[in-house]
């Protein structure tokens, strides 16, 4: 047997505690930045802020890369935020992959009306294991629509936000919430686009003092809602859990409570969509499904239901549900179900309610159990080659006289714009003065180029090609920016190079940004030095949201004229 003096003892002890007491925020790896690292304290005093945005750019991805089959990946470290309170005053720019709290750890906003976590290039994200308390939008993610984008949020706790516990503006991206509670928010998510968006055992208990508002908004295409436990927190009127604006909502296995009586889940904004419709969502219809829910919607007096129509969508079905002393579905009175449904696909209508339990379980408002479609002739409005001429010759007389506005900003994508005209070659100029299309016509207006649409509702197919020759070397940016007009900004850029036949989407369609000055390098997205023949496609979608908060589309009208500033090839 071995034997060991007293000091020899303490001496094995002493380096077996060091070994298992050392602080967490001294270790870091390649795969994981720690805010502590940084600088953070995580005592509930200290404004971490600055340190916090320091890890945060530490933390930044480190791999973007075009994969073997042409999409790209990415990785990156995790920031990891210890057990702690974390105080911060301002907005904290996502750039991380991954973000994570150990023990829950705390983020304080004390500013009420900044956010906390935002991106506005969110592609794949996974935040978890964090509690956010007070600011506005706790967790904000935008991008302007980035395809196979994915966004997870686990595990979090959101307590008091004054605007949103999550806000998620995605296009082309998908986004799961789970496992996440929300807590007194003034409201809990703001789904503004995705192309699929799930939300799965949660719990949420309802603001106070909030009126005429939603828990949730749905504006995307298909949200699916399963197993949320709702905790209503009744005071103010026309409360409800869900405002519909979107294509297609399904809830299951949701309770949504009777405390102080309860309100609707569903207020139903989006009128049904017929099959020639051009909105992006059109194939899906507006739908909405509730199987296997318990509802209360006592409180609300004029809208005691499962769902509310404030216009009648597509498809309702309610099935296998309680129905607590509240019907299943209202119709606004504004409505006349007799006369609302004109040049619909009858196959395209579907209500029902099969197999619930209450006082009024299978009861279908008059007029929805057997549809009433009224047809009408409609004319969208196409201007002929004179009328199209009269049209461009407006046009140029109007912008003529239009102030020109000074670029707010003259930098994107890490590149600015050069004024020295020996170091850019103007693209635009390459087209004939005037050119008509099947659906836009196109003029000049000084160095401006002039895109009037010539049919109403003209969708995406509004191309206007620009064939160019660019010396890569010598010009590897391409830039542009286009002029605010009356009609809808929304746009698509793509370039092809024509030699390879590759195609790159340097703008997709969105709400944000449409009049700023943009660039982006094809040397570099292309992989090409030398000079290369690109056609440059402007697709005028003659489409948008009439503002950020509305869920009304605007079409372009014929004869309206969207303004391309410049298309120019630049130097670095």
């Amino acid at each position: 047997m071995l034997k060991y003096g007293i000091s020899q003892i303490l001496r094995v002890s002493i380096i077996a505690v060091a070994l298992f007491i050392t602080p967490a925020f001294s270790i870091e790896s390649a795969a994981n930045i720690n805010v502590m690292n940084y600088g953070a304290k995580g005592d509930g005093k200290t404004d971490d802020t600055e340190a916090i945005k320091a890890a945060m750019k530490a933390a930044t991805i480190r791999i973007s890369a075009s994969s073997p089959v042409d999409t790209y990946y990415q990785a990156g470290p995790t920031l990891v935020f210890p057990c702690g309170e974390y105080v911060v005053s301002d907005e904290i720019p996502v750039t991380a992959l991954e973000i994570r709290g150990e023990g829950r750890a705390v983020i304080r906003q004390i500013n009420n009306d900044k956010n906390i976590l935002v991106s506005k290039n969110a592609w794949r994200v996974v935040i978890s294991n964090l509690t956010f308390l007070g600011g506005r939008n706790q967790v904000d993610l935008y991008n302007p629509n980035i395809e196979s984008g994915q966004i997870i949020i686990e595990l979090c706790q959101f307590y008091g936000a004054s605007g949103f516990g999550v806000s998620t503006d995605v296009l082309s991206t998908t986004v799961k919430i789970k496992d996440c509670e929300f807590i007194f928010c003034h409201q809990s998510w703001c789904n503004k686009r995705s192309d699929q968006s799930i939300m799965r055992d949660c719990w949420i208990t309802t603001g106070k003092n909030v009126e005429d508002k939603a828990a949730i908004e749905h504006r995307g295409m298909r949200l699916t809602i399963e197993n949320l436990t709702g905790v209503t927190i009744v005071g103010s009127p026309r409360l409800r859990w869900i405002d519909h604006y979107g294509a297609d909502i399904t809830l299951k296995q949701c309770r949504f409570g009777g405390e102080g009586g309860g309100f609707t889940p569903v207020y139903n904004f989006r009128k049904y969509i017929k099959s020639d419709d051009t909105a992006f969502d059109a194939a899906f219809g507006a739908n909405i499904l509730i199987d296997n829910c318990f509802v209360a919607a006592g409180s609300t007096s004029n809208a005691n239901c499962a769902v509310f129509c404030v216009e009648v969508p597509n498809f309702i079905k309610i099935e296998n549900t309680v129905l607590h002393n509240c019907s299943a579905v209202i119709v606004d009175k504004k409505n006349d179900v007799y006369n609302y449904f004109e040049n619909v696909d009858p196959g395209r209508l579907n209500f029902s309610i099969l197999n619930c339990t209450g006082a009024m379980r299978d009861k279908l408002p008059d007029g929805l159990r057997k549809p009433v479609i009224t047809y009408k002739k409609e004319v969208n409005q196409i201007l002929s080659k004179e009328e199209t001429m009269q049209a461009l010759d407006l046009a140029r007389k109007e912008w003529s006289v239009c102030k020109d506005e000074p670029l707010t900003t003259a930098a994107w994508g890490g590149h600015k714009q050069q004024t020295d005209p020996g170091k850019y070659v103007e693209l635009a100029e390459q087209n004939s003065t005037e050119r008509l299309t099947d659906l836009v016509g196109l003029s000049r207006v000084g160095s401006d180029t002039i895109i009037l649409f010539r049919a109403t509702r003209v969708g995406d197919s509004g191309v206007v090609k620009i064939r160019s020759k660019i010396d890569c070397d010598k010009y590897p940016w391409l830039t542009w920016r286009q002029k605010k007009t009356t009609a809808p900004g929304s746009f698509i850029l793509r370039v092809v190079d024509v030699e390879s036949k590759e195609m790159r989407t340097l703008y997709p369609e969105t709400f944000m940004d449409e009049y700023q000055y943009h660039a982006d390098n094809l040397k570099k997205l292309f992989g090409v030095n030398g000079v290369r023949d690109f056609e440059i496609q402007w697709i005028a979608l003659g489409w948008e949201m009439k503002t950020p908060k509305e869920e009304d589309w605007r079409w372009a009208q014929a004869g309206q004229y969207v303004v391309l500033d410049f298309m120019r090839a630049e130097a670095d």
